[in-house]
């Protein structure tokens, strides 16, 4: 029998600095069963409405890291949560207290609005290091990667539906990215930098080295700087653009 068809988009496929005219991260992800954001950057509200994606839609947000690239939408998504009445559960799952990183980023961008002044049926769940956990339908894992370690840097592996998408979230090179690949029919890994040596951060060419040790159906490239752009003309991997969609 054939696996009920899972589509993901990317709504934002930029750096942090919005390199090429890129959004910031934010992969949507709709199966049969549900629908998900991976990762909510700064810029992911307006590239939801770009796409007439309505926040009443989404069930879940999967987070990596706290880098507003990867983070600084989840507050302007509440707010539209709350103004347009939504009354269906939503689940915020990331590494550590993900609960408290929101409430004090909703502080940051809006002085004296607290989560429960929100009113939002929300939940929030905080990822282990390296087990599985259930996310409403979807099994999450969550794997410690080399980025700036104040913002609890993890790669993802989220399986569902007999199908299994993986995310490097930001990080240098490390072999946990194996783990959270191997045997997925997706994996989404950064590449900030063509050759050039950035820390925490992946290289082109260091990625092309290592491809073969991911063990994945489908490598696709995202998060890529001003070389890398540059480059893409050199490169033999596919790589993502915003607006692209990609059935799984």
């Amino acid at each position: 029998m054939t696996s009920p068809p899972i589509t993901l988009l990317f709504l934002g496929s930029g750096d942090a600095f919005g390199s090429g005219g890129r959004f910031n991260t934010c992969f949507c992800v709709t199966t049969p069963k549900t629908r998900f954001l991976i990762d909510c950057g700064a810029s992911s509200l307006v590239a939801m409405k770009q796409h007439s994606i309505p926040v009443e839609s989404i069930d879940c947000v999967l987070l990596s890291h706290y880098h507003g690239d990867h983070f600084a939408g989840l507050p302007f998504l509440l707010i539209e949560a709350k103004v347009t009445n939504r009354q269906k559960p939503l689940t915020i799952a990331g590494p550590g207290p993900v609960q408290e990183k929101t409430a004090a980023f909703l502080e940051t961008l809006f002085p004296g609005l607290s989560l429960g002044q929100l009113e939002l049926p929300l939940k929030f769940v905080s990822l282990p290091d390296e087990e599985e956990c259930q996310v409403g339908p979807l099994l999450v894992t969550a794997f410690p990667v080399v980025h700036s370690p104040a913002t609890l840097p993890h790669a993802l592996r989220i399986e569902m539906e007999e199908k299994t998408i993986a995310y490097s979230g930001d990080t240098e090179w490390t072999d946990e990215l194996i783990k959270a690949a191997q045997g997925s029919d997706l994996f989404i890994c950064e590449c900030f930098a063509y050759q050039e040596k950035v820390k925490s951060h992946l290289d082109y060419q260091t990625l092309l080295g290592k491809k073969d040790l991911l063990q994945t159906r489908k490598l696709i490239l995202t998060h890529m700087g001003p070389e890398m752009l540059a480059s893409l003309r050199e490169i033999q991997l596919d790589y993502a653009s915003d607006g692209q969609k990609i059935v799984i």
